[in-house]
């Protein structure tokens, strides 16, 4: 692979790990202070409860979905 494109799986990387650290620390802190949490938004819980909701709605296609995404995500922690 050319440098370039080694630079940016890097960087894209490192963007998805402080995007999944970023929503612990939402959901944590909502959970200790309540919904009205400032800088992390409103009703992360609730958002999420919804996402997963409506994964579960659409069956196997959203099994499919989920199973994707936690593979990409393990190889690009390796």
């Amino acid at each position: 692979m050319s440098i370039w494109i080694l630079t940016v799986k890097k960087y894209l990387n490192k963007f998805i790990e402080l995007g999944v650290l970023l929503l612990a620390v939402s959901v944590l802190a909502e959970i200790l202070f309540g919904p009205d949490v400032a800088f992390f938004g409103s009703h992360v819980t609730k958002n999420l409860i919804t996402l997963l909701n409506s994964l579960g709605e659409h069956g196997i296609a959203a099994l499919i979905v989920v199973f994707a995404v936690i593979f990409t995500y393990r190889r690009l922690l390796k």
